[in-house]
């Protein structure tokens, strides 16, 4: 009798909404989309006046924007990231953290060695490979005349596209890319380096050889050259591809923070889940035994 009386109460409550919705635009939609424009025009031009106080403060220097400012946005977000993540993996404390691990028992603790071996690692790739090419694509940028603009602030539509292109570019490019270097004949030359890490730790996410990391990074960066955003949204992209690869690979399962589960099931077959969504992996069947490995796991919890 209690489950229907909250069944009830359930439909009506979702009755109740669903005519909200639908009555509120007839008889208030002219005055909410005033409101929202009105919305728009305040943090618009309270967004333009930040921006301008901080040109002031740090310059107009495009070298310094685009070059410095694309650096601060991937050496922020992975070291901050992936030095607390170290950190828990190295003390594993505090102790409630351990429940949400993939693969429990694993770097429990984590190889000091082999940790400072992957840092090693990483800051070559990022300073040997990413930050030359990251100065030859400003001179090929200010060669063709198609440097990103920096004085005026994009229109949120606009940014919200770029956003899209440069988030679809990257997922077709890194899925094809990272299929491709698992081939026989790649895999132990390109790619094998990166599975030495079979239970990943968070600065791992760029832990590879340097073939591998041009090729990832040309995957990241064809967005933004095809599609030439705002400085801005360019910061926020790299930070952004920075975060999500780190979280991926941090070896946890947290509840508030997207899942890093499909990826770890990559890194302990080896041969599924190539992508960083779900998608293409679902498109090319090549997440089956993912699903399959879901589904027992959720049957043993």
């Amino acid at each position: 009798m209690e489950a229907k009386r909250m069944a009830g109460w359930c439909g009506f409550l979702v009755l109740f909404v669903s005519t909200l919705f639908l009555i509120v635009p007839v008889f208030y939609g002219h005055t909410l989309t005033t409101l929202m424009q009105q919305f728009r025009a305040v943090v618009g031009v309270a967004a333009e006046s930040k921006w301008i106080t901080f040109l002031q403060l740090v310059g107009t220097d495009d070298w310094n924007l685009y070059v410095w400012g694309i650096v601060l946005s991937i050496q922020i977000p992975f070291w901050s990231v992936g030095i607390l993540f170290a950190f828990l993996d190295y003390y594993n404390w505090p102790k409630w953290i351990m429940r949400y691990k993939i693969q429990p028992g694993t770097n429990e603790p984590v190889d000091l060695n082999k940790l400072t071996e992957t840092i090693r690692v990483v800051l070559v790739n990022q300073w040997v490979i990413a930050f030359p090419l990251l100065i030859a694509s400003y001179y090929f940028q200010k060669m063709i005349n198609r440097m990103p603009e920096i004085q005026e602030l994009p229109t949120v539509e606009h940014t919200l596209i770029d956003f899209l292109v440069l988030f679809i570019c990257e997922e077709v490019g890194v899925y094809y890319v990272h299929r491709l270097i698992h081939h026989p004949k790649l895999y132990i030359r390109v790619h094998k380096k990166h599975h030495e890490w079979r239970a990943p730790v968070a600065i791992a996410s760029m832990y590879c050889t340097g073939t591998e990391y041009f090729l990832l990074l040309s995957a990241a960066a064809m967005g933004p050259l095809l599609m030439n955003p705002h400085i801005i949204t360019q910061w926020v992209w790299y930070a952004f591809v920075q975060l999500r690869s780190v979280n991926e690979h941090t070896g946890y399962e947290f509840p508030w923070l997207p899942s890093a589960e499909h990826h770890n099931y990559h890194h302990i077959m080896s041969n599924a889940c190539y992508s960083h969504s779900y998608f293409l992996d679902w498109l090319h069947g090549t997440d089956k035994g993912f699903r399959s490995y879901i589904r027992k796991k959720s049957h043993i919890k």
